[in-house]
């Protein structure tokens, strides 16, 4: 079943072949170039080595994998302490919730890494750029304005495009892990997706503050795979497309969608309750952990697999597969696809189809 109307699916399917041709051509003048195709190497993961722009493949933008501290700099000589959620903008920053540094960093498209928000303290406090303070930054949105919405311990911030950091008022979500925020989206109206470990929530925002929610699901929180309910945060990824779809990792380890202004989720891929790494149609697939999700202009999702390690691909028809990362490694190579992940926890998609992943202490990207 496929998320989208016969006529927006006609829509798509026009962009596409513009797309295509225009990436055909410009595959074909690349091949013209002086000293034909580069080599694809591969390296431990510390961003010295890959090719700088592979036809596809993994590189290193910034960071190193198995390094971990705060510093700013530009490519492989910043550092970053747990990166979880990672968002970026039109103009191509990126923007990344420095979990273990307690920092917003931002990224420009060339890999220079500097302080956007946050003290490094583990507080919450209001403030303008190193002003604020961030308690624990994990998942990380933006909208059409630049501004972007964090999830911060069990409230939510906003940071607007000139560092300004408010709390948005009302939005306390409990006082135990299961009711932590642990995934965010924002839609094009402005209001606000969140998943946590027990249920999915749209919230619209009004003069700074979360009106009540409406609940696309609700349940109990399971470990999965172990069948039991678990005391501890669950990251569950959630992306709303240009169509106000709202596709979510749903409680059943699969992946739904509901369309604007639906509290109705209705199933694309994945089986059941099932805890594996298999591609294939609609109901065949399994995933590990989808801990963040996005999804580029034509509807396609992509999905940060933490327990597989691997970046999954899924098409507007719920067909799933493994684009980047091997299922049971933790190691970061770079290179050609499907290459090697370290540990992955955020995924962003860009106007170019270019997709970032946090990975380790590293942000990489994908060339598809």
């Amino acid at each position: 079943m496929s998320r989208y109307s016969s006529s927006s699916r006609a829509r798509m399917r026009v962009s596409f072949t513009c797309m295509a041709l225009a990436l055909v051509c410009a595959g074909a003048l690349s091949a013209c170039g002086p000293g034909g195709p580069k080599p694809k190497t591969a390296d431990d993961g510390g961003g010295n080595g890959g090719n700088s722009s592979p036809s596809s493949g993994i590189t290193v933008l910034a960071g190193a994998a198995v390094q971990n501290a705060s510093v700013n700099g530009k490519g492989s000589a910043a550092r970053f302490d747990t990166p979880r959620g990672i968002a970026v903008d039109a103009a191509g920053n990126l923007y990344v919730a420095d979990e273990g540094n307690r920092l917003i960093r931002k990224i420009t498209p060339d890999g220079t890494v500097a302080t956007f928000a946050g003290s490094g303290l583990s507080v919450t406090r209001d403030g303008t750029g190193a002003n604020a303070a961030f308690a624990d930054p994990t998942a990380i949105a933006i909208d059409s304005g630049g501004n972007l919405f964090v999830t911060d311990a069990y409230v939510i911030r906003k940071i607007t495009p000139t560092a300004v950091v408010t709390t948005l008022a009302g939005t306390a979500l409990g006082n135990d892990k299961r009711s932590q925020p642990a995934g965010i989206a924002v839609d094009a109206s402005g209001n606000l997706f969140v998943t946590t470990s027990v249920d999915t929530r749209r919230f619209a925002v009004n003069n700074n503050r979360l009106a009540t929610p409406a609940y696309l699901e609700q349940g109990n929180a399971f470990d999965y795979g172990l069948g039991v309910e678990s005391n501890t945060l669950a990251p569950r990824g959630i992306a709303v497309d240009s169509n106000r779809v709202a596709n979510v990792a749903d409680l059943n380890n699969t992946v739904s969608y509901a369309r604007a202004g639906s509290n109705v989720l209705t199933h694309l891929a994945g089986a059941s309750g099932a805890v594996g790494a298999a591609d294939g149609a609609s109901g065949v697939a399994s995933f590990g952990q989808l801990v963040a999700l996005t999804v580029d202009k034509d509807g396609t999702l992509y999905a940060a697999d933490a327990r597989n390690n691997t970046i999954r691909k899924i098409t507007v028809d719920g067909v799933t597969s493994t684009l980047a990362g091997r299922a049971g490694s933790n190691a970061l190579v770079t290179g050609g696809l499907p290459g090697s992940l370290a540990n992955v926890a955020g995924i962003a998609v860009d106007a170019n189809g270019m997709l970032y992943v946090t990975s380790g202490n590293a942000v990489v990207k994908i060339v598809p």
